[in-house]
Protein backbone atom coordinates (compact mmCIF):
# COMPACT_ATOMS: atom_id res chain seq x y z
CA UNK A 1 0.00 0.00 0.00
CA UNK A 2 1.30 2.99 -1.02
CA UNK A 3 1.79 5.97 1.79
CA UNK A 4 2.59 9.78 1.09
CA UNK A 5 3.95 12.18 3.84
CA UNK A 6 5.52 15.74 4.06
CA UNK A 7 8.28 16.72 4.52
CA UNK A 8 10.86 19.86 4.57
CA UNK A 9 11.90 20.74 1.36
CA UNK A 10 14.90 21.98 0.28
CA UNK A 11 14.11 24.92 -2.21
CA UNK A 12 15.73 28.26 -3.57
CA UNK A 13 14.97 31.89 -2.39
CA UNK A 14 13.07 33.72 -5.30
CA UNK A 15 14.30 36.77 -3.02
CA UNK A 16 17.98 35.86 -4.19
CA UNK A 17 17.47 34.75 -7.48
CA UNK A 18 15.56 34.70 -10.51
CA UNK A 19 13.38 31.24 -10.70
CA UNK A 20 13.93 31.04 -14.56
CA UNK A 21 17.46 31.35 -14.34
CA UNK A 22 18.13 28.55 -11.99
CA UNK A 23 15.89 25.30 -12.83
CA UNK A 24 16.73 23.05 -15.89
CA UNK A 25 14.97 20.36 -17.79
CA UNK A 26 15.63 16.78 -16.51
CA UNK A 27 19.26 15.37 -16.97
CA UNK A 28 18.45 12.91 -19.71
CA UNK A 29 17.55 15.55 -21.99
CA UNK A 30 19.98 18.03 -21.24
CA UNK A 31 22.69 18.43 -24.45
CA UNK A 32 26.36 19.53 -24.24
CA UNK A 33 25.28 23.06 -26.05
CA UNK A 34 21.67 23.09 -23.21
CA UNK A 35 24.23 22.45 -20.66
CA UNK A 36 27.06 25.19 -21.25
CA UNK A 37 23.94 27.79 -21.51
CA UNK A 38 22.33 26.79 -18.05
CA UNK A 39 26.21 26.98 -17.03
CA UNK A 40 26.13 30.20 -17.86
CA UNK A 41 22.38 31.65 -17.13
CA UNK A 42 23.69 31.76 -13.14
CA UNK A 43 26.48 30.25 -10.67
CA UNK A 44 23.50 28.81 -8.87
CA UNK A 45 21.80 26.56 -11.52
CA UNK A 46 20.31 23.44 -10.54
CA UNK A 47 22.44 21.88 -13.76
CA UNK A 48 25.53 22.16 -12.19
CA UNK A 49 24.36 19.42 -9.08
CA UNK A 50 21.88 17.36 -11.91
CA UNK A 51 23.56 17.29 -15.05
CA UNK A 52 27.62 18.35 -13.89
CA UNK A 53 29.96 18.74 -16.15
CA UNK A 54 33.10 16.18 -16.41
CA UNK A 55 36.87 17.13 -16.99
CA UNK A 56 39.90 15.29 -18.00
CA UNK A 57 41.49 15.96 -14.52
CA UNK A 58 38.91 14.38 -12.47
CA UNK A 59 39.07 11.75 -10.16
CA UNK A 60 37.29 9.61 -8.10
CA UNK A 61 37.83 11.84 -5.23
CA UNK A 62 37.17 14.82 -7.29
CA UNK A 63 34.17 14.74 -9.93
CA UNK A 64 31.08 15.95 -11.13
CA UNK A 65 29.03 14.37 -8.26
CA UNK A 66 31.87 15.67 -5.91
CA UNK A 67 31.12 19.02 -7.43
CA UNK A 68 27.39 18.84 -7.06
CA UNK A 69 27.28 18.31 -3.03
CA UNK A 70 29.91 20.71 -2.41
CA UNK A 71 27.68 23.24 -4.59
CA UNK A 72 24.39 22.23 -2.49
CA UNK A 73 26.28 22.75 0.43
CA UNK A 74 28.01 26.48 -0.32
CA UNK A 75 24.54 27.42 -1.49
CA UNK A 76 22.52 26.63 1.52
CA UNK A 77 25.49 28.29 3.50
CA UNK A 78 24.92 31.07 1.50
CA UNK A 79 21.10 31.24 1.84
CA UNK A 80 20.82 30.53 -1.77
CA UNK A 81 18.68 27.78 -0.90
CA UNK A 82 17.24 26.80 2.05
CA UNK A 83 14.98 24.27 4.13
CA UNK A 84 11.07 24.85 4.36
CA UNK A 85 10.23 25.54 8.39
CA UNK A 86 8.38 22.17 8.68
CA UNK A 87 7.02 19.17 6.47
CA UNK A 88 5.42 20.43 3.66
CA UNK A 89 3.43 19.63 0.50
CA UNK A 90 4.26 21.39 -2.52
CA UNK A 91 0.85 22.21 -4.95
CA UNK A 92 2.12 22.80 -8.53
CA UNK A 93 0.65 24.39 -11.30
CA UNK A 94 1.64 24.79 -14.93
CA UNK A 95 0.11 26.85 -17.89
CA UNK A 96 0.99 25.48 -21.06
CA UNK A 97 0.49 25.57 -25.03
CA UNK A 98 0.03 22.66 -27.39
CA UNK A 99 -1.37 22.43 -30.59
CA UNK A 100 -3.00 25.89 -30.16
CA UNK A 101 -4.27 23.76 -27.31
CA UNK A 102 -4.26 26.16 -23.87
CA UNK A 103 -3.74 23.63 -20.88
CA UNK A 104 -3.37 23.46 -17.32
CA UNK A 105 -1.36 20.97 -15.60
CA UNK A 106 -1.32 20.90 -11.32
CA UNK A 107 0.06 18.08 -8.85
CA UNK A 108 1.35 17.69 -5.58
CA UNK A 109 4.94 17.40 -4.85
CA UNK A 110 5.65 14.54 -2.08
CA UNK A 111 7.13 11.98 -0.56
CA UNK A 112 6.34 8.55 -1.56
CA UNK A 113 7.45 5.33 0.93
CA UNK A 114 9.24 2.61 -1.94
CA UNK A 115 8.01 0.06 -2.58
CA UNK A 116 8.63 -3.00 -4.92
CA UNK A 117 7.69 -2.58 -8.29
CA UNK A 118 3.72 -3.77 -8.93
CA UNK A 119 2.91 -3.25 -5.55
CA UNK A 120 0.73 -0.04 -5.40
CA UNK A 121 3.59 1.91 -7.62
CA UNK A 122 3.71 0.55 -11.65
CA UNK A 123 6.57 1.59 -13.71
CA UNK A 124 6.01 0.74 -17.36
CA UNK A 125 9.21 1.19 -19.12
CA UNK A 126 12.44 -0.46 -19.71
CA UNK A 127 15.57 0.72 -17.64
CA UNK A 128 19.11 0.65 -18.57
CA UNK A 129 22.27 0.35 -16.32
CA UNK A 130 24.33 2.95 -17.09
CA UNK A 131 22.26 5.66 -16.16
CA UNK A 132 20.93 4.02 -13.07
CA UNK A 133 24.49 4.07 -12.13
CA UNK A 134 25.43 7.49 -12.70
CA UNK A 135 21.63 8.47 -10.85
CA UNK A 136 22.94 6.46 -8.08
CA UNK A 137 26.82 7.88 -7.70
CA UNK A 138 25.04 11.41 -7.61
CA UNK A 139 22.04 10.18 -4.68
CA UNK A 140 25.51 8.58 -2.80
CA UNK A 141 27.01 11.94 -2.90
CA UNK A 142 24.35 14.57 -2.41
CA UNK A 143 22.13 12.07 -0.27
CA UNK A 144 18.95 14.08 -2.08
CA UNK A 145 16.69 13.18 -4.29
CA UNK A 146 17.40 16.25 -6.77
CA UNK A 147 14.64 15.87 -9.44
CA UNK A 148 11.32 14.53 -8.56
CA UNK A 149 9.76 11.46 -10.27
CA UNK A 150 6.59 12.12 -12.20
CA UNK A 151 3.95 9.79 -11.33
CA UNK A 152 -0.05 10.18 -11.87
CA UNK A 153 -3.10 7.98 -10.16
CA UNK A 154 -7.27 8.28 -11.30
CA UNK A 155 -9.32 9.80 -8.70
CA UNK A 156 -12.38 10.72 -10.71
CA UNK A 157 -14.16 11.83 -7.37
CA UNK A 158 -11.20 14.62 -7.40
CA UNK A 159 -11.76 15.13 -3.42
CA UNK A 160 -8.44 18.08 -3.09
CA UNK A 161 -10.09 20.03 -6.06
CA UNK A 162 -11.41 22.31 -3.29
CA UNK A 163 -8.71 22.65 -0.91
CA UNK A 164 -6.25 23.30 -3.91
CA UNK A 165 -9.00 26.11 -5.21
CA UNK A 166 -8.51 28.00 -2.10
CA UNK A 167 -4.78 27.94 -2.16
CA UNK A 168 -4.57 28.90 -5.59
CA UNK A 169 -6.53 31.80 -4.74
CA UNK A 170 -3.70 32.96 -2.85
CA UNK A 171 0.02 34.31 -3.70
CA UNK A 172 2.16 31.53 -4.92
CA UNK A 173 5.97 30.53 -3.18
CA UNK A 174 7.70 31.29 -6.78
CA UNK A 175 5.58 32.43 -10.09
CA UNK A 176 7.79 32.50 -13.50
CA UNK A 177 7.77 31.64 -16.92
CA UNK A 178 10.72 29.45 -18.29
CA UNK A 179 12.34 30.24 -21.51
CA UNK A 180 9.42 28.35 -23.58
CA UNK A 181 7.11 30.73 -22.03
CA UNK A 182 5.40 27.76 -19.71
CA UNK A 183 4.21 29.06 -16.62
CA UNK A 184 5.00 27.43 -13.11
CA UNK A 185 3.71 28.58 -10.03
CA UNK A 186 4.13 26.54 -6.61
CA UNK A 187 2.67 26.92 -3.02
CA UNK A 188 3.89 25.78 0.77
CA UNK A 189 1.00 23.99 2.34
CA UNK A 190 2.63 23.50 5.78
CA UNK A 191 -0.69 23.43 7.97
CA UNK A 192 -1.53 20.86 9.81
CA UNK A 193 -5.44 20.96 8.52
CA UNK A 194 -4.22 20.54 5.13
CA UNK A 195 -1.33 18.50 5.18
CA UNK A 196 -3.58 15.53 7.09
CA UNK A 197 -5.99 15.76 4.41
CA UNK A 198 -3.57 15.52 1.63
CA UNK A 199 -1.77 12.33 3.19
CA UNK A 200 -4.60 10.89 4.19
CA UNK A 201 -6.17 11.50 0.26
CA UNK A 202 -3.50 10.55 -1.81
CA UNK A 203 -2.30 7.82 0.65
CA UNK A 204 -3.59 4.05 -0.20
CA UNK A 205 -3.80 5.14 -4.09
CA UNK A 206 -1.78 3.33 -6.84
CA UNK A 207 0.78 5.32 -8.39
CA UNK A 208 1.82 4.92 -12.46
CA UNK A 209 5.55 6.05 -13.16
CA UNK A 210 5.32 8.39 -16.23
CA UNK A 211 8.89 9.39 -16.50
CA UNK A 212 11.53 8.91 -14.02
CA UNK A 213 12.02 4.90 -14.10
CA UNK A 214 15.66 5.14 -13.37
CA UNK A 215 15.80 7.54 -10.52
CA UNK A 216 13.14 5.46 -8.58
CA UNK A 217 15.32 1.93 -9.39
CA UNK A 218 17.96 3.77 -8.16
CA UNK A 219 15.69 5.22 -5.01
CA UNK A 220 15.57 1.41 -4.43
CA UNK A 221 18.89 0.59 -4.76
CA UNK A 222 19.99 3.48 -2.38
CA UNK A 223 17.89 2.19 0.37
CA UNK A 224 18.99 -0.94 -0.18
CA UNK A 225 22.69 -0.12 0.18
CA UNK A 226 21.74 2.43 3.22
CA UNK A 227 19.82 -0.57 5.06
CA UNK A 228 22.73 -2.70 4.99
CA UNK A 229 25.09 -0.19 6.58
CA UNK A 230 22.96 0.80 9.04
CA UNK A 231 22.66 -2.87 9.63
CA UNK A 232 26.68 -2.97 9.87
CA UNK A 233 26.66 -0.04 11.90
CA UNK A 234 24.45 -1.00 14.62
CA UNK A 235 24.32 -5.28 14.09
CA UNK A 236 20.49 -5.00 13.12
CA UNK A 237 18.39 -3.02 10.66
CA UNK A 238 15.46 -1.57 12.89
CA UNK A 239 11.69 -1.10 12.15
CA UNK A 240 11.74 2.73 12.21
CA UNK A 241 11.60 4.05 8.66
CA UNK A 242 14.26 6.65 7.41
CA UNK A 243 14.28 9.00 5.25
CA UNK A 244 15.88 7.33 2.46
CA UNK A 245 12.69 5.24 2.69
CA UNK A 246 11.01 7.76 0.52
CA UNK A 247 11.24 9.29 -2.66
CA UNK A 248 10.10 12.58 -3.94
CA UNK A 249 7.33 12.60 -6.71
CA UNK A 250 4.94 14.74 -8.37
CA UNK A 251 1.70 13.46 -8.19
CA UNK A 252 -0.90 14.23 -10.61
CA UNK A 253 -4.28 13.52 -10.85
CA UNK A 254 -5.30 12.04 -14.46
CA UNK A 255 -8.96 12.43 -13.94
CA UNK A 256 -8.31 16.28 -13.23
CA UNK A 257 -7.07 17.01 -17.58
CA UNK A 258 -4.12 18.67 -18.35
CA UNK A 259 -1.69 15.95 -19.12
CA UNK A 260 -0.04 15.77 -22.60
CA UNK A 261 1.64 12.84 -24.11
CA UNK A 262 3.76 13.00 -27.27
CA UNK A 263 5.21 10.47 -29.36
CA UNK A 264 8.97 9.53 -29.60
CA UNK A 265 9.27 8.87 -32.83
CA UNK A 266 12.34 6.07 -34.02
CA UNK A 267 15.08 6.74 -36.80
CA UNK A 268 16.90 3.57 -37.98
CA UNK A 269 20.61 3.19 -39.72
CA UNK A 270 19.74 0.72 -42.16
CA UNK A 271 16.64 -1.63 -43.87
CA UNK A 272 17.89 -5.01 -43.65
CA UNK A 273 15.86 -7.20 -46.38
CA UNK A 274 14.64 -9.45 -43.82
CA UNK A 275 15.47 -11.39 -40.16
CA UNK A 276 18.95 -11.26 -39.56
CA UNK A 277 21.41 -12.33 -36.79
CA UNK A 278 24.07 -9.43 -37.63
CA UNK A 279 23.53 -6.40 -39.64
CA UNK A 280 23.59 -6.64 -43.49
CA UNK A 281 27.57 -5.27 -45.26
CA UNK A 282 25.32 -2.24 -46.76
CA UNK A 283 22.81 0.04 -45.17
CA UNK A 284 21.30 -0.16 -48.63
CA UNK A 285 18.66 -2.35 -50.15
CA UNK A 286 16.54 -2.67 -53.03
CA UNK A 287 12.83 -2.62 -51.44
CA UNK A 288 12.42 -2.93 -47.88
CA UNK A 289 8.72 -2.01 -48.59
CA UNK A 290 7.97 -5.55 -49.95
CA UNK A 291 9.26 -7.17 -46.51
CA UNK A 292 6.49 -5.08 -44.87
CA UNK A 293 3.76 -5.83 -47.14
CA UNK A 294 3.35 -9.24 -45.22
CA UNK A 295 2.10 -7.82 -42.11
CA UNK A 296 1.03 -4.20 -43.30
CA UNK A 297 -1.40 -2.42 -45.83
CA UNK A 298 1.19 0.04 -47.20
CA UNK A 299 0.00 2.93 -48.98
CA UNK A 300 2.55 5.39 -50.82
CA UNK A 301 1.29 9.37 -50.15
CA UNK A 302 3.07 11.28 -53.05
CA UNK A 303 3.24 14.40 -50.75
CA UNK A 304 6.17 16.18 -48.87
CA UNK A 305 5.92 14.96 -45.28
CA UNK A 306 6.39 17.78 -43.96
CA UNK A 307 3.60 19.82 -46.01
CA UNK A 308 0.83 21.30 -43.60
CA UNK A 309 -1.85 19.12 -43.55
CA UNK A 310 -4.24 22.69 -44.00
CA UNK A 311 -3.74 26.01 -42.66
CA UNK A 312 -5.79 25.75 -39.62
CA UNK A 313 -3.50 22.86 -37.97
CA UNK A 314 -0.17 22.48 -36.82
CA UNK A 315 0.02 18.89 -38.24
CA UNK A 316 2.50 17.74 -40.98
CA UNK A 317 0.67 15.63 -43.86
CA UNK A 318 2.46 12.57 -42.27
CA UNK A 319 1.34 13.15 -39.08
CA UNK A 320 -2.17 13.74 -40.06
CA UNK A 321 -2.14 10.70 -42.27
CA UNK A 322 -2.12 8.75 -39.40
CA UNK A 323 -3.71 10.59 -36.46
CA UNK A 324 -6.05 8.46 -34.45
CA UNK A 325 -5.64 5.24 -36.44
CA UNK A 326 -4.60 2.63 -34.47
CA UNK A 327 -1.41 0.52 -35.46
CA UNK A 328 -0.81 2.73 -37.82
CA UNK A 329 2.35 4.37 -38.50
CA UNK A 330 4.15 6.68 -40.98
CA UNK A 331 7.40 5.80 -42.82
CA UNK A 332 9.75 8.35 -44.29
CA UNK A 333 12.60 6.58 -46.17
CA UNK A 334 15.82 9.05 -47.02
CA UNK A 335 15.93 9.55 -51.00
CA UNK A 336 11.92 9.49 -51.60
CA UNK A 337 9.64 13.13 -51.80
CA UNK A 338 6.89 11.29 -50.45
CA UNK A 339 6.09 9.35 -48.00
CA UNK A 340 4.25 5.43 -46.55
CA UNK A 341 1.28 4.96 -44.59
CA UNK A 342 1.50 1.27 -42.92
CA UNK A 343 -1.31 0.18 -41.70
CA UNK A 344 -0.69 -3.23 -39.68
CA UNK A 345 -2.86 -6.34 -41.11
CA UNK A 346 -1.06 -9.29 -39.44
CA UNK A 347 -2.36 -11.61 -36.45
CA UNK A 348 -4.85 -11.25 -33.75
CA UNK A 349 -2.80 -8.54 -30.93
CA UNK A 350 -3.90 -9.37 -27.68
CA UNK A 351 -3.35 -6.70 -24.52
CA UNK A 352 -0.13 -4.39 -24.63
CA UNK A 353 1.15 -6.13 -27.77
CA UNK A 354 -1.79 -3.98 -29.61
CA UNK A 355 -0.33 -0.69 -28.53
CA UNK A 356 1.76 0.99 -31.58
CA UNK A 357 5.24 0.89 -29.80
CA UNK A 358 5.37 -2.38 -29.09
CA UNK A 359 3.85 -3.84 -32.59
CA UNK A 360 6.46 -1.31 -33.61
CA UNK A 361 9.12 -2.98 -32.01
CA UNK A 362 7.92 -6.57 -31.83
CA UNK A 363 6.97 -7.12 -35.54
CA UNK A 364 8.92 -4.33 -37.85
CA UNK A 365 12.11 -4.18 -35.91
CA UNK A 366 12.50 -7.55 -34.42
CA UNK A 367 10.50 -10.25 -36.44
CA UNK A 368 11.34 -8.02 -39.72
CA UNK A 369 14.00 -5.78 -39.87
CA UNK A 370 15.80 -7.76 -36.95
CA UNK A 371 17.36 -4.19 -35.97
CA UNK A 372 17.71 -2.95 -32.49
CA UNK A 373 19.49 -0.07 -32.32
CA UNK A 374 17.30 3.25 -33.05
CA UNK A 375 17.76 7.00 -32.67
CA UNK A 376 14.53 9.07 -31.32
CA UNK A 377 12.96 12.42 -31.37
CA UNK A 378 10.04 14.09 -30.69
CA UNK A 379 9.99 16.76 -33.08
CA UNK A 380 8.76 15.15 -36.47
CA UNK A 381 10.61 17.98 -38.32
CA UNK A 382 13.81 17.01 -36.67
CA UNK A 383 13.25 13.45 -37.37
CA UNK A 384 12.39 13.73 -41.15
CA UNK A 385 15.05 16.31 -41.46
CA UNK A 386 17.84 13.37 -39.94
CA UNK A 387 16.85 11.19 -42.69
CA UNK A 388 16.62 13.37 -45.96
CA UNK A 389 20.39 14.45 -44.80
CA UNK A 390 21.23 11.12 -44.57
CA UNK A 391 21.92 10.69 -40.89
CA UNK A 392 19.35 7.89 -40.61
CA UNK A 393 18.06 5.83 -43.54
CA UNK A 394 14.55 5.79 -42.31
CA UNK A 395 11.96 7.44 -39.53
CA UNK A 396 8.85 5.84 -38.03
CA UNK A 397 6.70 8.44 -36.93
CA UNK A 398 4.14 7.35 -34.21
CA UNK A 399 0.94 8.42 -32.80
CA UNK A 400 1.18 9.07 -28.70
CA UNK A 401 0.77 6.52 -26.73
CA UNK A 402 -2.55 6.41 -24.30
CA UNK A 403 -2.90 6.26 -20.68
CA UNK A 404 -4.94 3.88 -20.70
CA UNK A 405 -1.25 1.77 -22.31
CA UNK A 406 0.60 3.02 -19.76
CA UNK A 407 -1.53 1.70 -16.71
CA UNK A 408 -2.07 -1.56 -19.05
CA UNK A 409 1.62 -2.03 -18.84
CA UNK A 410 2.12 -0.92 -15.30
CA UNK A 411 0.09 -3.44 -14.21
CA UNK A 412 0.47 -6.46 -16.25
CA UNK A 413 4.20 -6.14 -15.42
CA UNK A 414 4.65 -5.98 -19.23
CA UNK A 415 7.30 -3.85 -19.98
CA UNK A 416 6.94 -0.76 -22.68
CA UNK A 417 10.57 -0.15 -24.87
CA UNK A 418 12.18 2.75 -23.39
CA UNK A 419 10.82 5.83 -25.22
CA UNK A 420 7.32 4.80 -25.30
CA UNK A 421 6.33 7.85 -23.74
CA UNK A 422 7.59 11.57 -23.66
CA UNK A 423 4.89 13.56 -21.34
CA UNK A 424 5.13 17.34 -21.76
CA UNK A 425 6.05 19.60 -20.42
CA UNK A 426 8.81 18.39 -19.02
CA UNK A 427 8.62 18.75 -14.63
CA UNK A 428 11.60 21.10 -14.31
CA UNK A 429 14.42 20.16 -12.37
CA UNK A 430 15.14 22.25 -9.35
CA UNK A 431 11.59 23.47 -8.66
CA UNK A 432 11.79 21.75 -5.11
CA UNK A 433 14.84 19.01 -3.50
CA UNK A 434 14.17 16.38 -1.17
CA UNK A 435 16.90 15.86 1.46
CA UNK A 436 17.53 12.67 2.86
CA UNK A 437 20.04 13.48 5.30
CA UNK A 438 20.55 17.03 7.09
CA UNK A 439 23.90 18.12 5.89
Amino acid sequence: MTEVIPFRGLLYDPGRVAMEDVIAPPYDIITPERQDALYLKSPFNIARVECGKEFTDDTDMCNKYFRASESLKDWLKDGVIKFEERPAFYLYETDYSIEGKQMVMRGIFAAVRLVPHGDGIYPHEMTRAKPKLDRLNLMRACCANISPIFAIYNDPAKELNQLYHNILNSKPYFEFNDDDLIRHKCWIINDPHSVAAISANLSGNDFFIADGHHRYETALEYQRIMREECQLKSGHTGTQRKDYDYVLMLLVNTADGGLTILPTHRLINYLPQGPHKDPPKSPIIKDPIEILRGQFNVEYINKPALQRANPTTARYAITEAISGQLNTFGLYLHGLEGFYVLRYNGGQLHGLEGTDVVLLHNVVFKQLFGVNDFGYEMDVAKTIDMVRDGQFQAAFILNPTMVEDIELSAQTGVKMPPKSTYFYPKIPTGLVINYLQDL
